[in-house]
């Protein structure tokens, strides 16, 4: 372990700020090679507990040596408390990539999930549950493999006459991924991260989440109490074997899902392998029970042609349908003035701070639009007043809609109560806004855009709020944003 990061790491731009820590991008002066460097936020390095789960990290990591972890290269104590060298992930977060396309094939979506799998069956055999398995912690790298982050809330389980790191009755976890004994704070194993890496795999086939809510407790009931749609009602296209094997691993009774991450591994792959992963068709009852040998059934495959050509010819049918009511409706509508309905809008999003140095802490802008309202972007600190120490007149977002529509709506979610802002046009921060001066209130907010908002806008932050964790500071932070509107005429 390095004794100082200033020695060595070269800090080059922040990447990345949870509740506990922040990530720096950083040069490795010795190997010459870019690294991520993690250190407790300011104000809980006197914390134990922080301490405590942060070196628990280290330690954890440090056992599991394995491509699909994320590795741990180095650590240490300086001036400036604790840190951690990790190996930098060039590529993206699994829940940035669903943000932005929606529904991934169900291969790639099988074989995303096999190899994360296949990396907690490893942890699992060393003794090492995650806990806190989610889409955002599954990182895809340029070669289009995952590799598994944050063990920062890893319990060991009781081999080697280790003892448990956490009681029961705690409850860890991201409730979107939460399995029912954790919402109960029950003892966990290995098919707890089973669980959740079920409920990433559905949101990996559906481009969304079974169970949203209102706030953590709302979405931990719906863990507890309902039962997991089948994801063919969202995507029919999904074959019967691995909607099966979505539902056998996100089953509320542990006892029902696979006996290990291993073997849901190998289904996975399986899935991923067979021919029909995206049609569907009749499946075994459960993803494990026997299959009958290829061939034992001589009507298998006269069946499944004729189940294929009837899908082509209602698909044929439903296309000529489509058409004769789109023909008929240009001729007796042509005239009809119904207003369009107004539909979310591809968005590119920046930082923006045209009186400082021109970005706002970059690295954190992806969690604006990753679906999950627990991570968030925000401001730099700032120090002396709430309103950015009288050195600017603000700092915010930007947001670039795609062309061929125009924004109406901005929905965003606060992570800072109490902050104001504005909706502005790019480069024009004098004048009236388009939106005036309002209070975020860490609930969902709308924003009406007037008839003539141009294609980009800034969300433009005007009065900070105090940082919990560092004395005499402000900062701000949004997120989720979104913006919805209808066809240009």
């Amino acid at each position: 372990m390095s004794g100082s990061s200033a020695d060595r790491y070269v800090v080059e731009a922040q990447i990345g700020r949870g509740g506990t820590a922040t990530v720096w991008r950083a040069h490795d002066t010795v190997f010459n090679r870019t690294v991520a460097l993690k250190r407790l936020r300011p104000g809980l390095r006197e914390d134990p507990e922080a301490m405590a789960r942060f070196l628990r990290e280290a330690r954890t990591v440090a056992r599991l040596s394995h491509p699909g972890i994320v590795r741990l290269l180095d650590g240490g104590v300086d001036a400036d408390g604790p840190f951690l060298v990790m190996e930098l992930v060039e590529g993206e977060d699994l829940k940035t990539r669903i943000t932005r396309e929606g529904a991934l094939p169900p291969r790639e979506a099988a074989h995303l999930c096999a190899q994360v799998a296949s990396t907690l069956a490893f942890a699992h055999r060393h003794g090492v549950v995650h806990r806190d398995i989610k889409s955002q912690n599954v990182l895809i790298d340029q070669q289009g493999d995952a590799k598994l982050a944050d063990f920062g809330i890893a319990q060991l389980l009781e081999v080697s006459g280790e003892s448990r790191l956490t009681r029961s009755g705690m409850m860890v976890g991201t409730s979107d991924y939460l399995a029912p004994e954790q919402a109960e704070g029950r003892p966990v194993d290995g098919r707890t991260d089973t669980y959740a890496l079920g409920i990433v795999l559905w949101e990996c086939l559906t481009g969304e989440l079974p169970f949203p809510g209102e706030n953590f407790v709302a979405v931990a009931m719906r863990q507890l109490k309902d039962p997991l749609p089948d994801p063919r009602e969202r995507i029919p296209g999904i074959s019967d074997r691995l909607a099966a094997c979505v539902l056998k691993a996100a089953a509320k009774d542990p006892d029902d899902r696979f006996a290990s991450a291993g073997e849901f591994a190998e289904e996975l792959e399986e899935c991923a392998a067979a021919d029909d992963v995206s049609e569907s068709e009749p499946a075994d009852p459960a993803p494990t029970a026997p299959r009958r040998p290829a061939g034992s059934d001589a009507g298998a495959a006269r069946r499944r042609m004729y189940r294929r050509r009837r899908a082509a010819a209602l698909a044929v049918l439903a296309l000529v349908v489509v058409l004769i009511a789109w023909g008929l409706s240009e001729v007796l509508w042509s005239g009809s003035t119904a207003p369009p309905v107004a539909r979310p809008l591809a968005i590119t999003v920046t930082s923006y701070d045209p009186q400082g140095d021109g970005i706002e802490n970059p690295g954190q802008v992806r969690f604006v639009t990753d679906g999950n309202p627990q991570t968030a972007w925000h401001t730099e600190l700032y120090g002396g007043t709430p309103t950015f120490g009288g050195t600017k007149r603000g700092v915010g977002l930007q947001l670039a809609v795609a062309a061929g529509s125009r924004p109406t709506r901005v929905d965003l979610r606060s992570s800072t109560p109490g902050a104001e802002f504005q909706i502005r046009i790019p480069g024009k921060l004098t004048g009236a806004p388009l939106v005036g001066t309002t209070t975020m209130t860490g609930a969902p907010q709308s924003l009406v855009l007037p008839a003539t908002s141009p294609n980009d806008l800034v969300i433009w932050i005007v009065r900070l709020v105090p940082d919990p964790h560092v004395a005499g500071a402000y900062w701000a932070g949004i997120s989720e944003v979104s913006v919805r509107g209808v066809p240009n005429n």
